[in-house]
């Protein structure tokens, strides 16, 4: 379980170029940071996509509430 309030929350993606079954392709890997009511960062969560999209985004924050995040 996570925290339930975070001060402020980072997200961002990056796109890396990986070799997948012998052919190079991009993969997107976003990361979620969050500075807690002390000041202190804590990752929230890394994860690896396709491609950098919305829908992608909001599993992810879905995912973040449902492991206790409120605000």
């Amino acid at each position: 379980p996570l925290e339930e309030i975070y001060a402020v929350v980072f997200m961002d993606a990056i796109h890396y170029h990986v070799r997948n079954e012998g052919r190079i392709v991009k993969r997107a890997v976003y990361i979620a940071i969050g500075i807690d009511m002390s000041g202190y960062k804590d990752v929230l969560g890394m994860y690896v996509g396709q491609n950098e999209s919305a829908k992608f985004w909001l599993s992810i924050l879905n995912g973040l509430k449902n492991r206790g995040v409120e605000d």
